[in-house]
């Protein structure tokens, strides 16, 4: 009874000296934790690193395209080697026969013709066919559908026709032989966004270069994100104006 009421004085608990060193060490433990996850410093990255970042991703980039370029090349060897013709084994074949053939009567061959009805062109949305359809164009062979495919999809989607003379090796006249049979009714579009969008995606698109796309990437990183065209164009300088139907902010 006595000890008890040592410990409880008026309604209060009290507390020894070790009690109490315990409670401190605790409650000052629990500070210290709230402390740290409110005002923890940010990681930020220096300037140096970067740069190192944006080298990387455009390094990444132009691994990419040369991997396309090589892609392309071995393309185009191998539809040369199946369109030459195979050697002709035929005079080989009369010098070894020589008095035989001659001995024997010779009898006219026949060559059967054959009509092959040519096949009706089909009309094709640039935005939706694929390579192998845009074959059945005139002159258009694989190699041709294969770069227009390939740059459709890097472009994010045509929004004119007139942007196939982009596309490696179309002239005027491949163009005007293709013109009647081509529509761009399917309109929707992939675009980039210049503030979100990393380094080697906005890279990617045909009508940026690499000097404009860091000039991008810097604006956003030390002023703040780019607000519309016109601010975009001051950043970028001299660029194709159909950008504009491509980008988003």
């Amino acid at each position: 009874m006595k000890n008890s009421k040592k410990r409880i004085n008026r309604g209060l608990i009290v507390l020894n000296k070790g009690e109490r060193i315990a409670v401190i060490s605790l409650l000052a433990i629990i500070a210290i934790l709230l402390g740290i996850s409110v005002f923890r410093p940010e990681i930020r990255l220096s300037k140096k690193e970067k740069a190192a970042f944006h080298n990387l991703d455009s390094l990444i980039a132009l691994q990419e395209e040369a991997k396309n370029a090589e892609q392309e090349k071995a393309l185009m060897l191998a539809q040369k080697a199946t369109s030459e013709p195979p050697k002709s084994t035929h005079k080989t074949a009369l010098s070894k026969a020589g008095k035989t053939s001659s001995q024997s009567s010779e009898k006219p061959i026949r060559h059967e013709s054959k009509s092959y009805e040519s096949k009706p062109i089909p009309i094709l949305d640039i935005n939706v066919a694929d390579s192998t359809a845009l074959v059945a164009l005139p002159q258009i062979a694989e190699i041709m559908a294969s770069r227009i495919h390939r740059y459709r999809n890097r472009l994010g989607g045509f929004v004119a026709i007139e942007q196939l003379f982009d596309v490696k090796g179309m002239d005027t006249e491949r163009f005007e032989a293709i013109k009647p049979y081509i529509v761009l009714e399917h309109d929707e579009i992939v675009k980039i966004n210049v503030n979100q969008d990393e380094f080697k995606t906005l890279l990617r698109h045909p009508y940026l270069e690499y000097e404009q796309v860091k000039a991008i990437v810097n604006h956003r990183e030390r002023k703040g994100f780019i607000k519309d065209w016109n601010q975009l164009k001051e950043i970028v300088g001299d660029v194709n104006p159909l950008l504009e139907r491509y980008v988003t902010y």
